[in-house]
């Protein structure tokens, strides 16, 4: 007969080793909380009822869903009681002291926060995001700003939007952020899917089809302090759909640059107007139309942009 499993005799006073390798050692110096605990997790080979087990030894109790949830990020520790489970954690995993809880950071604010002067609240510009936003447990907005933004799109030969490309120059407010969060919409039930992510990861991705909406994570290539800046890349591919005659981005806060062009497959429209909104229950203020050269393409350029909406509309009658 086989004995009893290692997990089983090795007593919680004493530290359970994980062998050091060296993803661990890059997720410790670059990954985020729950990608440390899921990985010593996994390593050690031990399944939650097991830590929960452990745990409950050095005397802290902590459920299995609270332990998934931290383990998957879709919540985090912070009540004190939370915070003596990761310490456990640290010698239950073997991994170095204060490891994980240094990871946490700053505890988040709980409650409505009053809105920061010249921002929009993010639920205003994009109301119909809110639910999937909780299912992400997503940061709060001001932990980034855009300093420039630029985005290509591409209208195919049967009047259609095709493609998105986008390229966020971002800079951290706070510290310890790894991730960015980006919202699309679009009127058919069928949502644009995130591909060829560049300088980052693509995270979780959460979609509501009857509202036309959908949320995704991408993961930084490093976790930013206050003050650090960097960039990703992504493109949004449309399914096939009816036509739209428009284009737009929206802001929460002051950005300094924005740049849009929109590119033409098939004969340019006979305008493209750009346009500003205040919110999405504003009028539209109406700009000047742009010049369509050879290129077959529409070129915008704001800076100091924002908040609010700024877009392009554009026809071919």
């Amino acid at each position: 007969m086989s004995g009893p499993a290692e997990e089983d005799t090795v007593p919680v006073d004493q530290t359970l080793r994980v062998v050091p390798d060296r993803h661990l050692r890059h997720l410790l110096r670059h990954g985020t909380f729950a990608q440390v605990l899921d990985h010593a997790i996994t390593v050690r080979g031990l399944s939650l009822e097991r830590v929960q087990h452990h745990l409950g030894e050095g005397g802290v109790q902590v459920s299995r869903t609270a332990l998934s949830y931290w383990r998957h990020g879709r919540s985090r520790p912070e009540r004190a009681e939370s915070l003596r489970a990761v310490q456990l954690l640290e010698k239950v995993l073997g991994l170095p002291a204060a490891s994980l809880v240094s990871m946490l950071g700053p505890p988040r604010p709980r409650g409505r926060q009053p809105q920061e002067p010249g921002t929009l609240d993010r639920r205003r510009l994009w109301p119909s995001h809110s639910p999937l936003l909780a299912a992400l447990n997503a940061p709060p907005d001001g932990q980034l700003r855009y300093l420039d933004v630029h985005e290509h799109v591409q209208v195919d030969e049967n009047r259609v939007i095709s493609t998105v490309r986008t390229r966020l120059v971002l800079e951290a407010l706070v510290d310890r952020v790894d991730r960015c969060v980006v919202y699309q919409w679009n009127e058919e039930p069928h949502q644009p899917a995130v591909t060829d992510v560049r300088y980052c990861r693509l995270g979780r991705v959460r979609g509501n089809g009857a509202a036309g909406a959908t949320v995704s994570e991408l993961l930084l290539d490093q976790r930013l302090s206050a003050g650090d800046r960097s960039v990703v890349e992504y493109v949004s591919a449309y399914p096939s759909g009816q036509e739209l005659t428009w284009f737009h981005r929206r802001f929460t806060r002051p950005v300094q640059q924005y740049l849009l062009q929109v590119s033409f497959a098939c004969p340019a429209p006979a305008t493209c107007t750009p346009y500003r909104q205040n919110t999405l229950e504003g009028p539209r203020r109406l700009e000047p139309p742009l010049w369509i050269g050879a290129s077959n393409t529409a070129h915008l350029v704001v800076t100091n942009a924002g908040p609010g909406i700024v877009g392009l509309t554009w026809a071919w009658d």
